[in-house]
C-alpha cells in the first residue's frame, strides 16, 4: 500500500495534572512607570502555565470565584494552551489575588515583597479555597491520565488525586509552599517521589527533611542553590549540594523554585513514574541542574513568568543552553529584558463595588 502523506502519528504529549494555588498575579514594579503585569500566578498556576510553554497538556484543578480577578487568570491561562476542564467558577470558591512589589534601592539592587492587600483600596484580597473533598469521587475517572500529577497545598482532596495518580503510574511531585496539617503532611510524603521545599518555607513542614518515603527530597536555598538527597542509609539521608547558576542583570527572583520545579519535571517526568525509577544518579543531577538553569533564567525578568512574554520558545531554550555551559553573558544578550502586557484595568473586588 503507498504511503499516504499527513498519516503519521502525532506524538503525544505528556500531560501533568496539578492542583494548588492558582492566583491572580498583579507585578508592580516600582522603577518602571507602567501599569502593573496581570498573569496567571500561584506556585501550581506558574508550573502548570510553564509546563504547557514548554509543550505539556497541562490540566489544574482549582475552585475559583466568577470575578474580574478570574477573567484575568483564564485569559492568561487559554493564552498559553491551559486546559481548564477542571477549574471551576462559582460563587463558593475564591480567586486569589498576590500583589508582588518589585523595588530598587540607590545602588540599583532589586528586591520583591509580596502583599495580600489592594494597593488601591487597601482591603485584603481574596485568598486560596481548596478543592473539596466531596468533589473528588465524580473529578477521579473525569481527570486524564497524567504522567506527573503536581500539588503545593495539603488538603484531603489533593493528597487522595495524588495518591490515585500514582497508582495510574504517575510521577508525584509535592512542594509545599504553606503550613500543613501534619496528618495530611504525612499522607503526602508518603504518597509523593520527589518532595521540593525552599528553606523558608519549612515552618509547619519540618517532616519534610526527614521523611523516608519520598525518593529523592530537595531544599532550596535561594541564591545559595540548594541540596537534594536520594540516597539512605540506615534511615539517614546523605545531602548533595549544588551551587545556584550566575545571574546577569538580576531584575526579580521570584518564580526561580517554580521554574526550577519545571525543569525536573520536564526533564524527569515525560514517561511517568518510571522516568525516575530509571534515572542514574548523573540524569537526576542533570534534571536538578536543569531546573536551576530555567531558575536562572526567569530572574532576569518581571514576575514569575515575565520571560515567557519577552522570548519565544527558540530564545528560551538557546538561553538554557547557554546558562548550562557556563556562558551566561552569552544567554543574557540574546534575550532581552522586555516585559510583558500591562494593564491598567480594576480587578479589585472592593474597588469594583465603590466604583
Amino acid at each position: 500500500m503507498p504511503h499516504r502523506r499527513g498519516t503519521a502519528s502525532t506524538p503525544k504529549k505528556p500531560v501533568v495534572v496539578g492542583t494548588g494555588l492558582v492566583a491572580l498575579d498583579v507585578v508592580i514594579a516600582d522603577d518602571a512607570g507602567a501599569d502593573p503585569l496581570l498573569c496567571a500566578g500561584g506556585t501550581c498556576g506558574n508550573v502548570l502555565t510553564a509546563l504547557a510553554f514548554l509543550g505539556w497538556d497541562a490540566y489544574p484543578v482549582a475552585r475559583l470565584r466568577a470575578d474580574a480577578a478570574s477573567k484575568r487568570v483564564i485569559d492568561d491561562l487559554t493564552q498559553w494552551g491551559v486546559n481548564l476542564d477542571f477549574v471551576s467558577k462559582t460563587d463558593t470558591g475564591s480567586t486569589p489575588v498576590v500583589v508582588q512589589h518589585i523595588r530598587q534601592n540607590g545602588n540599583g539592587e532589586r528586591s520583591h515583597k509580596f502583599s495580600r492587600r489592594c494597593p488601591t483600596c487597601g482591603n485584603w484580597l481574596p485568598w486560596y479555597k481548596a478543592v473539596k473533598a466531596t468533589a473528588v469521587p465524580d473529578l477521579s475517572p473525569r481527570l486524564p491520565k497524567p504522567d506527573v500529577f503536581y500539588f503545593d497545598r495539603t488538603s484531603r482532596a489533593a493528597v487522595t488525586l495524588a495518591e490515585h495518580a500514582r497508582q495510574t503510574g504517575a510521577l508525584v511531585l509535592f512542594e509545599p509552599s504553606a503550613e500543613s496539617d501534619a496528618a495530611l503532611l504525612e499522607d503526602a510524603l508518603a504518597t509523593a517521589h520527589v518532595v521540593k521545599i525552599a528553606a523558608d518555607r519549612l515552618r509547619g513542614n519540618e517532616a519534610v527533611l526527614c521523611a523516608s518515603g519520598p525518593a529523592v527530597l530537595i531544599e532550596t536555598l535561594g541564591s545559595n542553590g540548594l541540596r537534594y538527597s536520594a540516597a539512605t542509609h540506615r534511615g539517614k539521608r546523605f545531602w548533595k549540594p549544588l551551587p545556584a547558576f550566575p545571574v546577569k542583570e538580576l531584575r526579580d527572583s521570584a518564580g526561580a523554585g517554580d521554574w526550577c520545579t519545571v525543569g525536573i519535571i520536564d526533564r524527569l517526568g515525560r514517561t511517568g513514574a518510571d522516568g525516575l525509577a530509571n534515572a542514574s544518579p548523573q540524569a537526576l543531577e542533570g534534571a536538578i541542574r536543569l531546573g536551576q538553569a530555567m531558575a536562572a533564567w526567569t530572574c532576569r525578568y518581571d514576575g514569575a513568568r515575565g520571560g515567557m512574554y519577552a522570548a519565544s520558545r527558540e530564545q528560551f531554550d538557546r538561553a538554557i543552553t547557554q546558562i548550562l555551559i557556563g556562558k551566561t553573558d552569552a544567554a543574557a544578550q540574546r534575550v532581552s529584558a522586555v516585559q510583558g502586557p500591562r494593564q491598567s484595568a480594576v480587578w479589585c473586588n472592593c474597588c469594583l463595588a465603590t466604583a
